[in-house]
């Protein structure tokens, strides 16, 4: 199945470059995959071409079958998922989130559906790349973007959250609860310091932005690191609201600024979701309040 993947998405983007950043792979373990597939078949599939490569009769022969193959398995992999009975007569509904919203968002909220839904199993799949809903099978996704939905993608905008600086209280005794006074602190940076650019710009004061900082892949570890007094963190108010309530992280500085991003809603289009798909989209978009 992996290989026929490989096969199926270098034949429509007529690419292995292309077809491995879709499939999150390299692009000479794609490459390896179509030599093994030609060798085993003992027949040429791709030619390359001025752009990219391009199919052998043979390829084109051989896509066609592998094309309708995948849409029938994939067609009855999420029917199968979607049909009642599936647990205990549940629907099921597979989520895609990244880490830190599935832990610190979805998770503690989730007993509500369930208590309102108790014949439907969410299934959250928590990932940091960019998954193909309706190729991996997900019913709902939550995405963090500023940008517009991907072909095959119905997405709306869901969330919005507010930047704001926090760090633990040990950390800010004695200082400045100014922007100034912040450029002292370690900063914490989280995958990137695009937000921390964006909070200073709005302040007035973008030259305050330190040359290094700690950078972490997720941000539940950049909370845990404000947390133990390690720096300052630009903390999303969707994700920090527990840590703010029993005070083991306050606000640096009094001033909150709307995000670049929001959480988008975010499923397969041109399909008609199943009932247990529907009712957890439903309940999602009815969360979608701003936390404080």
């Amino acid at each position: 199945m992996d290989t026929l993947e490989a096969f199926d998405a270098a034949a429509r983007l007529g690419s292995f470059s292309a077809a491995a950043e879709a499939l999150h792979l390299t692009p000479g373990a794609v490459s390896r995959q179509m030599a093994a597939l030609e060798g085993d078949l003992g027949v040429a599939l791709f030619a390359l071409g001025a752009r990219g490569v391009a199919l052998t009769p043979a390829g084109r022969r051989l896509h066609a079958a592998a094309a309708e193959a995948l849409a029938l398995v994939l067609g009855a992999t999420r029917e199968l998922r979607r049909r009642d009975g599936g647990i205990a007569g549940a629907g099921v509904v597979r989520v895609s989130v990244t880490p830190s919203f599935g832990a610190r968002w979805l998770l503690p909220r989730l007993p509500r559906f369930q208590a309102a839904h108790p014949r439907i199993a969410v299934v959250p799949v928590a990932e940091t790349r960019l998954v193909d809903l309706a190729r991996e099978g997900f019913d709902v996704a939550v995405r963090y973007t500023a940008g517009p939905a991907p072909a095959g993608v119905e997405m709306r905008p869901w969330l919005r959250e507010e930047l704001v600086p926090v760090a633990a209280p040990a950390l800010l005794e004695g200082r400045p609860r100014t922007v100034e006074g912040l450029a002292a602190l370690p900063f914490l940076h989280d995958t990137s310091d695009a937000f921390w650019r964006h909070w200073l710009s709005a302040a007035g004061r973008p030259e305050l932005l330190p040359a290094s900082g700690t950078v972490f892949n997720d941000f539940n570890l950049a909370v845990g690191a404000a947390v133990s007094g390690l720096g300052l963190l630009l903390g999303r108010s969707a994700l920090i609201a527990e840590e703010l309530r029993d005070g083991r992280l306050v606000e640096a500085v009094p001033l909150r600024v709307p995000s670049p991003r929001a959480y988008h809603l975010a499923r397969p289009s041109g399909a008609h979701p199943a009932p247990a798909a529907g009712a957890f989209w439903a309940w999602l978009a009815g969360q979608g309040q701003p936390e404080a």
